[in-house]
């Protein structure tokens, strides 16, 4: 007994030491300056940060100060607590002078906007915000958003989401965002006057992403802009028109309305590194001389694309290439990749499978074929799959088929440079 009552004194004090020692940790992070821990929290997110209140009384309002604030509707049960915690927390950093450096409002109430036309000039003005993000739901009317976010010497990043830049058609208001580097515009109508506006007015501009704007008929990017990244998915007919896209480093457009064609013959990509086409009407031209206009493509993604059925793709640069076709048209493709590192093709609904043919040297690279078709008509079928699995032999395989029918059994060897085998959702 003596014995269990001395070890049991023992792992009690251990337990004590231990979280002597944890609170101990505590305070000599407590003792940080304020400014780092508030960039502390920063790095957590606003739920997480929030949580640190029960660490201490030391830490109990600390994350007010923290350099971004979130207000999003799905956080709060009512609209008027919703409004009431923006009003009180923004009033806080005014008054203690406190810095931030990241606003995000994201709101699907219906919503009076005169709080926001409130605080957005005293964010822009007064507290120098350099990362601004106001984003409404459909079910929102748009926002009218003020001229001075257009006119801030502060913003790095602007993100909008259904506002109305009404305000901008008037030719006295110009845009100076000379420190811009990220404009993102979401379900933002947008004539072509007001886009010339907005970009010339950015001439630090590197990342600009539309989706689902309407109201322009082109996109012009001239030759002074350093534009890097453009991510661009449009509903409407629309004119891409760039004079010398010589620093775009990224590109992905979707629209279904495009009809894409090669560059003009003296135009060049030398640092686009991603290319992403989806419900892109293409044709067999598009690949031609692929390598001199794309000389330093890593990845190229092609997704839900029609026109092209035979072409041929010639590229040392290439070291991801993905193809995803939902549509029942065969395509043969040759591939001349000798420097890639994976390669995955995916089909759905009645797609048929393609006949592809691969020239690489490199000695460790990955396919994965994905299947969603029923292959149960004919043999023929199966005949199809064991030829595209032949034509990858160099490479691992990861075969993955969903919602596939087979009436016979699946017979293929599976001397085909390892074959990782998935079957999902068989009926």
């Amino acid at each position: 007994m003596k014995k269990q009552s001395f070890r049991r004194r023992k792992q009690s004090a251990k337990r004590r030491r231990r979280r002597r020692k944890s609170f101990s940790a505590i305070d000599r992070v407590s003792q940080l300056p304020q400014p780092i821990l508030h960039n502390i929290l920063s790095l957590l997110s606003q739920r997480d940060a929030v949580r640190t209140s029960v660490l201490s009384k030391s830490w109990r309002y600390l994350w007010h100060g923290r350099l971004n604030v979130e207000f999003r509707y799905n956080w709060f049960a009512r609209k008027n607590v919703f409004f009431s915690f923006l009003d009180r927390t923004l009033q806080r950093y005014l008054d203690q002078n406190l810095s931030l450096q990241k606003f995000l409002v994201y709101n699907e109430y219906e919503v009076d906007f005169v709080l926001l036309q409130k605080w957005i000039p005293v964010l822009i003005m007064n507290i120098g915000v350099r990362s601004f993000n106001i984003s409404f739901h459909e079910s929102s009317n748009f926002f009218p958003l003020p001229l001075v976010v257009f006119q801030s010497e502060s913003l790095v990043e602007l993100h909008l989401q259904r506002c109305d830049l009404k305000i901008l058609e008037s030719t006295y208001n110009v845009v100076m965002l000379k420190n811009l580097q990220t404009l993102r515009l979401h379900y933002v109508y947008i004539t072509d006057e007001i886009f010339e506006k907005i970009i010339s007015g950015c001439p630090l501009i590197e990342n600009l992403d539309m989706f689902m704007c309407s109201g322009f008929k082109s996109i012009k990017l001239h030759k002074h802009h350093i534009i890097k990244n453009l991510p661009c998915f449009l509903d409407e007919r629309c004119i891409i028109e760039a004079e010398d896209p010589h620093t775009l480093e990224s590109f992905y457009i979707e629209n279904r309305c495009l009809n894409w064609s090669l560059p003009h013959k003296n135009m060049h990509f030398p640092h686009l590194k991603s290319l992403k086409l989806q419900d892109v009407k293409l044709n067999a031209d598009t690949f031609s001389n692929f390598s001199s206009f794309f000389p330093c493509l890593n990845e190229l993604i092609i997704n839900n694309c029609n026109g092209f059925e035979e072409f041929s793709l010639l590229s040392s640069s290439i070291k991801r290439l993905t193809i995803i076709m939902g549509l029942k048209n065969r395509i043969k493709a040759f591939f001349d990749t000798p420097n890639i590192l994976y390669f995955e093709y995916s089909c759905d609904g009645d797609a048929v499978l393609p006949s592809i043919k691969f020239t690489t040297t490199s000695n460790e690279w990955k396919s994965k074929i994905s299947l969603s078709c029923k292959l149960e008509r004919s043999d023929k079928d199966l005949l199809e799959l064991n030829k595209l699995l032949k034509a990858l032999n160099q490479s691992h395989i990861t075969l993955s088929l969903y919602h596939t029918v087979f009436r016979k059994k699946l017979d293929i060897d599976d001397s085909y440079g390892g074959i990782c085998w998935k079957r999902v959702d068989q009926f």
